[in-house]
């Protein structure tokens, strides 16, 4: 409870008390409008002055007056962040008397208590009630777009994309010009999490114009993205079908610039890769992913770009390289790989005339204009871990990788997310897959052998041999876990022999190598992780090119993904740069740049059943922050609004 509070326990506890007493039978006073109250409430309360002063009105009103006041404090009791508090206040409230208008109010406020709490579904229950949806629908308008809105964030905190957009597109043509620029901000968010496929089907079965445009324009967004040519075409088209469409007058997404990054973007590009030595596998993998969305797009009969290879196994002179290429013409240079490599370069060359796209990441966060970097970093990995996580409502981590360097790094980064989360790590642990420290690991960070000394302990103290059970810690919300197939086979199995089995475990793409192997990896079954579209799909074209045309290439499959990637985002670095919420829907993840130039994923989320990889839908916190401290018709809001800090609410904003 916030110190705002503390003073006001009390009072407020006996008010809730004496707000409970039975009703009065003269149920026919007419309530004043909300106006009224507003006035008599005043400008001068703080806020836990004016929780008071509306209960202590309560006491004493008639029905359904009293109410209104009781919902009145509960609306800003959840603005103060008291869900408590609010949740107690709810539960006094006797709803038999409530007529249609407050039925509609209530059952919004239980559903933001249950919001608040984690409990989405729940909360979507009450909302979704079938005996309410009449109520609503004679409710203000203001009452039905706050119901609307609160009902899209819990769908997309739920994963239900779709829903999610098809609830904003309703009430899209309800709003203000400013409010629906904020609603289709997130009809596109949420349409961008739908898989196509789900987006052609929901196509086929749906009747509502305004939907089918959204869709349409969705599917042209997310399709092709390795031919910009064919986005274009598909995006006249839909211009042409849809002039009056919602978003035709401001196109999501960057789309807008789709025709100018096809007639800009670079004819000649040179692919900077280890080509001999012991990386020569992972450089070929690079440049046949790129060459596989390159014949792709020329099977269309699209224009595709010049490409001239340099082989950069000896990084020692990547420098001159990256200048030969640019004598050569290049007006785009992809690579290096190594991070080794990557760093030289930009110490040999000071001028990046023609821009890089550099296939890892340099150390540092200031780099040369024209310099984007794009690699398959575990951090963001274990970042988006970190926030996946917070949403399910977890505090407490048990971080387990590898003693490596590499190991503590991946930590590091998911421990400095966690914590600026809100999160505490309990502990961290590496292990040492050579020594097969596995067992001793796991012990010492369930503190077993803390139970097991205490058991020694009684047993002397007792003179005698006692029987028990260890028992391991129950400070720990989950376990964060970065291990490889082989690794993890050993792992998880000893969780559950060291009595913590039922603790969940998130790990990175590190535990799949993308081939399903439901045999072995039953031993992982429970485990969720966040891995690439790549891995964890089969819609790309060129992964089934690859796996025809190359049988060993399914040891290298997140390198074929890197290079098909580097080419979506050949042509698009520039609007990317200059467009903030850009993406680009790649088979390594959903791609947005940085301040640094650097390229950044959102993978997928799946788990291991019955040892197979199974997608599960990503949550979308963004679309509750529009109506977090949303409150009910304007004329309720003057006194909430007056003198404080928190924004006036008005419905959908």
């Amino acid at each position: 409870m916030t110190s705002l509070y503390q003073l006001a326990v009390i009072t407020l506890a006996a008010t809730l008390a004496a707000c409970s007493s039975a009703p009065r039978d003269d149920a026919t006073v007419t309530p004043p409008p909300e106006a009224e109250i507003a006035y008599e409430l005043g400008d001068d309360l703080s806020p836990r002055e004016q929780v008071t002063w509306l209960l202590e009105r309560a006491e004493t009103a008639e029905i359904p007056l009293k109410q209104r006041y009781q919902l009145q404090a509960t609306e800003l009791l959840l603005r103060e962040l008291q869900n408590a508090l609010a949740e107690e206040l709810l539960n006094k409230i006797d709803i038999t008397v409530l007529p249609a208008e407050l039925q509609v109010q209530y059952a919004v406020l239980s559903a933001r208590v249950l919001r608040n709490q984690g409990r989405f579904q729940e909360a979507l229950t009450v909302l979704n009630d079938s005996k309410l949806q009449d109520m609503i629908l004679l409710s203000e308008l203001t009452r039905q777009l706050q119901v609307s809105q609160l009902r899209a964030s819990l769908y997309a905190l739920e994963g239900m994309h779709l829903d999610a957009a098809q609830e904003r597109i309703y009430i899209d043509p309800l709003l203000s010009p400013d409010q629906q620029e904020i609603n289709r901000e997130g009809v596109w968010r949420s349409l961008s999490y739908v898989p196509t496929r789900e987006l052609l089907e929901s196509h086929r079965n749906a009747s509502n114009r305004d939907f089918l445009g959204w869709v349409e324009l969705a599917s042209i967004a997310k399709d092709n993205q390795g031919d910009i040519d064919t986005q274009v075409r598909q995006l006249d088209a839909w211009t042409r079908r849809w002039p009056n469409h919602p978003a035709a007058g401001n196109l999501p997404g960057g789309l807008a610039n789709l025709s100018e990054m096809a007639a800009e973007k670079p004819q000649q590009i040179a692919l900077l890769l280890p080509f001999t030595g012991k990386l020569a596998p992972l450089g070929k993998a690079i440049r046949d992913g790129f060459i596989a969305t390159y014949h792709q797009t020329r099977a269309r009969g699209n224009p595709t770009p010049n490409i001239k290879t340099y082989d950069s196994s000896n990084g020692e002179n990547v420098g001159q390289l990256y200048r030969q290429a640019v004598l050569d013409g290049a007006q785009l240079v992809i690579g290096p790989l190594r991070k080794e490599v990557v760093e030289t370069l930009l110490n040999q060359v000071q001028d990046f005339s023609v821009p890089l796209l550099a296939l890892n990441r340099a150390r540092g966060d200031n780099f040369p204009d024209n310099v984007y970097q794009f690699a398959l970093a575990p951090e963001d990995e274990a970042e988006q871990i970190a926030d996946i996580a917070a949403n399910e409502g977890f505090e407490r981590a048990l971080v387990l990788t590898p003693g490596s360097e590499w190991g503590r790094n991946v930590a590091d980064a998911f421990s400095s997310r966690w914590q600026t989360l809100g999160g505490t790590v309990i502990t961290q642990k590496g292990f040492n897959s050579q020594a097969n420290d596995y067992s001793k690991i796991i012990k010492d960070a369930m503190q077993l052998d803390l139970s097991e000394k205490r058991a020694q302990k009684l047993g002397w103290l007792l003179g005698d041999k006692i029987e028990f059970q260890p028992r391991r810690r129950g400070d720990v919300d989950f376990i964060f876990l970065v291990a490889r197939p082989q690794e993890a086979h050993a792992i998880k199995p000893l969780l559950a022999f060291h009595y913590a089995g039922d603790i969940p475990v998130y790990a990175t793409s590190h535990i799949y190598n993308g081939i399903p192997a439901p045999a072995k990896d039953r031993d992982i079954d429970g485990v969720k992780f966040v891995d690439t579209p790549w891995s964890l799909t089969d819609q790309a074209p060129e992964k089934a090119a690859i796996l025809k045309e190359i049988p060993q290439s399914r040891h290298y499959q997140r390198m074929y993904a890197l290079g098909v990637d580097a080419y979506r985002l050949y042509p698009r670095l520039q609007q990317m740069a200059q467009l903030e919420n850009s993406r680009v829907y790649g088979e390594t993840g959903s791609l947005r740049l940085n301040a640094s130039g650097q390229i950044e994923r959102e993978l997928l989320l799946a788990v291991f059943e019955d040892g197979l990889a199974k997608n599960i839908p990503l949550t979308d916190t963004t679309l509750d922050k529009d109506i977090h401290d949303q409150q009910a018709p304007v004329s309720q809001n003057r006194a909430f609004s007056q003198n404080s800090n928190y924004p006036a609410a008005g419905g959908a904003r």
